[in-house]
């Protein structure tokens, strides 16, 4: 009788400005559900009022625990730990901006009472600015063409799984995460739902340029290796170039006996194209680091996040390690 049926997990960093009116519209509308129902907002380590407004939103709402981690991990590893510790036999991912309206993930959630393993949000229109909305939309373009996946395009992580899903993904030793990514690499009997992405309901957005780009690096890295068979491909056809380049310098020397025309010839084009062959060097060289960093950061096998506090008390210094499928919050 006392199961748990939904869980709705929200990742917040510093959101004062917010947090007290997103959890008051969640609570109306989960109530309405009718089932038994938790709440886990996770602190991702603010510096403002965000924890003391979740402390005292705790004792107002019985169903909402708020988790107080270390430091900040990252938006990611955030939801991360949701996952891990949520307990519901559906759970929900939205952000705590008040972008994903919670109308939209109670509709996610009769998707699910109807037999789907994933329902997930796409975004029909954005309220951000025009090169922001292209720079979104290029990227799951991108990445739909280089991964092994299919991620469905303008679709985050705002979405409603089965605890199967959950399990899956929490069972993944990775320890930088892409969850829309293990989303869709799990399949199953997945839908989308297609809603309108408003504005912010206050404060600014915390994901910075670098750190969007860094998200779509570890997104493209994690689940392609087209970028180092582009790198092969690159370097092969560079080395055949310059191999018939050579030949021909060679005949236009020896066999048509073409004139130099003095120590200073083809200066400007040689230090062009030296200096273009290094940066392509370079930037090579950083694709495949990229992935050696994939594999120095899974043989460190350090924890994704590690809970600080809890509003409830038996739950606390929690440490996520990754590949550990048991979502529960332990002393």
């Amino acid at each position: 009788m006392n199961r748990l049926v939904y869980s709705v997990i929200i990742p917040v960093y510093n959101e004062e400005e917010v947090i007290s009116t997103l959890i008051s519209q969640l609570c109306t509308v989960m109530e309405n559900l009718g089932k038994p129902y938790e709440i886990l907002i996770i602190d991702d380590g603010s510096s403002d009022r965000t924890w003391e407004l979740l402390k005292i939103a705790s004792e107002k709402y019985p169903s909402l625990i708020g988790y107080r981690l270390n430091r900040n991990f990252g938006h990611q590893a955030a939801v991360y730990a949701g996952l891990h510790l949520a307990k519901g036999e559906a759970v929900g991912v939205m952000d705590g901006d008040g972008q994903d309206p919670p109308e939209v993930l109670a509709e996610m959630f009769k998707r699910w009472e109807e037999g789907y393993d994933v329902a997930y949000a796409v975004r029909r229109k954005r309220k951000e600015n025009f090169f922001k909305r292209f720079c979104y939309f290029s990227f799951y373009r991108i990445f739909c063409r280089l991964a092994t996946i299919d991620i469905p395009h303008d679709s985050g992580d705002f979405s409603v799984m089965d605890n199967r899903v959950v399990d899956f993904i929490t069972s993944v030793t990775d320890a930088n995460p892409f969850i829309r990514g293990y989303r869709s690499w799990y399949g199953g009997k997945q839908i989308a739902v297609e809603y309108e992405r408003g504005a912010r309901q206050g404060g600014k957005t915390k994901y910075s340029w670098f750190k969007l780009l860094n998200l779509a690096i570890t997104g493209i890295t994690s689940f392609s290796k087209v970028p180092l068979r582009l790198a092969t491909y690159t370097g092969g056809l560079i080395s055949i170039l310059a191999f018939f380049y050579a030949v021909f310098v060679v005949m236009r020397k020896f066999i048509f006996h073409f004139p130099s025309s003095g120590i200073t010839s083809g200066w400007s084009s040689l230090i062009t194209l030296v200096a273009f062959l290094g940066g392509l060097n370079i930037f090579l060289i950083g694709v495949v680091g990229e992935y050696i960093a994939h594999i120095f950061d899974a043989t460190k096998k350090r924890p994704v996040y590690i809970v600080r506090e809890s509003t409830n008390k038996r739950d606390y210094m929690v440490i996520g390690l990754p590949g550990t499928s048991v979502r529960h919050g332990n002393k």
